[in-house]
């Protein structure tokens, strides 16, 4: 029952976010660019002008796949991939806007026919899709994009005294209306303790206290505080007896994704005039639901649910500046990866990419880890590539050739594409390679692949 409602999920979720073209009159449909890199079996297809249309096709279906894998995991797409493949990958001439660039490579050195695309992908808009998404749908494309935890802390300060202490109604509000949304939340306070709880067991270890500040974040994935500002309307005397109400002057409310500092959401309200309280409880329970509502569709639209995030990948150990550009080619086939631009290549064999990712930016290190560094190592070697440093956008990887079992630009140029070489579901690795030499050199550098394609 829970891998047919897991489907539902993906199919219903992922339509509503891709979109056919918009009709005549409508809003300008938004898009997704993606580039992709398509494959054909010229050993099947022996007409090179068949082997060109085969690869172009699926280097369509490739860049629409990728879209999908904007809303939903890599994973999901994998266990769900015959099924995303009849109902959208098929369809990809009516999901692409527009195919921006081709390079026709024609039959490489690994064996395949090579083309590459860029392409622009139709996306609904999400303020759209997102109030077509039912409850379930919603908790599941949260789950989808790593499931954040959000700590809430929002104070109020005192129109008698002028403190400012916890505002519990507040908080109490906006928790429930994010949970309802789908989020999992934490109070800001158990946050702050967890992180200082972590940072003591770290300096009790032996650890300098600025480094263990450094590298331990806090408990929560994205932290919201704010502040709520009250004052008391001057007393009136009626039929004898003072009343005295309380206003709302204002309120204001941040959101910090605390893996990279960034500020994703920030904001300052302010009431209607005259509008009045009979106490402090009442004023806050009202900033409370509203703030909840608003502020749960709009980390759900502008965050959660962004389409991709950029990252600056930094390679070292690379000798040759032409290797660097020839990795950027196998990247492209890569489903996790959007777009990809070579930046620099430095002295000392330091190679600067842009690589635009899809998804969110939350646990992305296990993204890069499956989706990159797995299948590089499968194809080059174990620990021929590893994670130096990961910092805000910044990541470094180094190269290390003395693990390779042949020289690197051979593997590179040769070896199965590595699209291939990744977590490739059977039925793509049927689609594409059809040849006995080809399936050879898959199973390789892919030995589970060789089930997929016994039947070849």
């Amino acid at each position: 029952m829970h891998r047919v409602w897991k489907i539902f999920s993906v199919l219903s979720a992922v339509t509503l976010l891709l979109a056919c073209p918009a009709q005549a009159g409508a809003d300008p449909v938004p898009t997704i660019v993606v580039s992709a890199e398509g494959l054909a079996d010229p050993n099947f297809y022996r007409d090179q002008s068949i082997a060109y249309d085969e690869a172009l096709r699926d280097a369509k279906g490739q860049a629409v796949e990728k879209a999908v894998g904007c809303f939903v995991s890599s994973r999901t797409v994998v266990e769900n991939y015959a099924l995303v493949s009849d109902r959208l990958i098929s369809k990809s001439d009516g999901l692409i806007k527009s195919v921006l660039k081709v390079v026709n490579g024609g039959v490489q050195a690994d064996g395949f026919y090579h083309v590459w695309i860029k392409a622009e992908i139709f996306a609904k808009p999400l303020s759209e899709s997102v109030n077509q998404l039912s409850g379930e749908e919603r908790s599941f494309l949260i789950k989808e994009r790593g499931n954040p935890v959000v700590s809430v802390g929002i104070l109020v300060e005192s129109p008698e005294s002028g403190e400012r202490q916890e505002c519990h109604t507040c908080n109490t509000e906006i928790t429930g209306a994010l949970m309802r949304f789908g989020y999992r939340v934490i109070s800001e306070k158990k946050a702050l303790e967890e992180k200082d709880a972590r940072i003591k067991m770290m300096v009790s270890q032996g650890y300098p206290g600025q480094l263990a500040s450094t590298f331990i974040r806090k408990a929560s994935d994205i932290s919201v505080t704010g502040m709520v500002n009250l004052r008391k309307s001057p007393k009136i005397n009626i039929a004898g007896i003072d009343v005295q109400t309380t206003l709302l002057t204002a309120w204001s409310l941040e959101a910090v994704d605390n893996h990279t500092s960034q500020i994703i959401f920030a904001q300052n309200f302010q009431p209607p005039r005259g509008v009045m309280y009979n106490n402090e409880d009442e004023a806050v329970l009202k900033v409370g639901k509203q703030i909840g509502e608003i502020f749960s569709k709009d980390l759900f639209k502008s965050h959660i649910m962004r389409p991709s995030h950029e990252i600056l990948m930094i390679v070292s150990g690379f000798e040759d500046r032409s290797l660097a550009k020839m990795l950027k080619k196998e990247l492209i086939g890569v489903r996790a990866v959007l777009n990809v631009n070579f930046k620099e290549f430095l002295a000392g064999g330091e190679t600067v990419f842009d690589v635009e990712f899809a998804g969110s930016r939350e646990h992305f290190s296990n993204i890069v880890e499956d989706a990159v560094l797995g299948p590089l190592n499968r194809k080059f070697g174990k620990g021929a590539f590893h994670i130096t440093e990961e910092h805000g956008d910044i990541l470094r990887i180094a190269f290390d050739s003395s693990s390779l079992r042949q020289p690197f630009e051979e593997v590179l140029e040769e070896g199965a594409p590595l699209q291939l070489v990744a977590d490739a579901p059977p039925e793509r690795l049927r689609e594409v390679v059809k040849s006995e030499e080809l399936k050879e050199k898959v199973v390789q550098a892919n030995p589970d692949a060789g089930k997929a394609l016994m039947d070849l």
